[in-house]
């Protein structure tokens, strides 16, 4: 398999995870003990299968490319993998941990933490949109 085609299927993975959880989180934050507890599993997993799964492929094939194909100083390039560290350091800084946290005390949690994560995860997504539109126009 061609590495541009692992890395696209990687950046579907990533993209489509994040939202995901951009889409459960606050459902899960509403919902009720029980139903609170299976959507903070589900996302767990998630998290797991396609965000991890996704970041890995992203970034292993988008340094192969990057080094076989472009100048190291390519603005757009540069740009997209500064965002794309930006966005995987919230995922793995705070982000992971809150939902390792929520899901062990699932109707427990408190509004202005799981708030926050909220907010970060949306903001985490819109990194990896921008990075998104950066690979694909390559604007500079």
């Amino acid at each position: 398999m061609p590495v541009l085609t692992l890395h696209v299927l990687g950046a579907i993975f990533l993209l489509g995870g994040v939202s995901t959880l951009v889409l459960l989180r606050p459902m899960a934050a509403r919902a009720a003990d029980v139903a609170q507890h299976a959507l903070y599993q589900l996302a767990w997993r998630v998290q797991l299968a396609l965000v991890y799964t996704g970041s890995a492929l992203v970034l292993v094939t988008g340094l192969l490319m990057w080094v076989g194909r472009f100048k190291l100083f390519t603005g757009w390039l540069l740009l997209g993998f500064l965002l794309y560290v930006a966005a995987v350091g919230l995922d793995g800084a705070f982000l992971s941990p809150n939902l390792r946290r929520a899901r062990s005390m699932a109707g427990e949690g408190s509004a202005p933490v799981e708030a926050a994560a909220m907010t970060i995860q949306v903001v985490a997504w819109f990194l990896l949109v921008v990075v998104v539109f950066l690979m694909v126009a390559r604007p500079f």
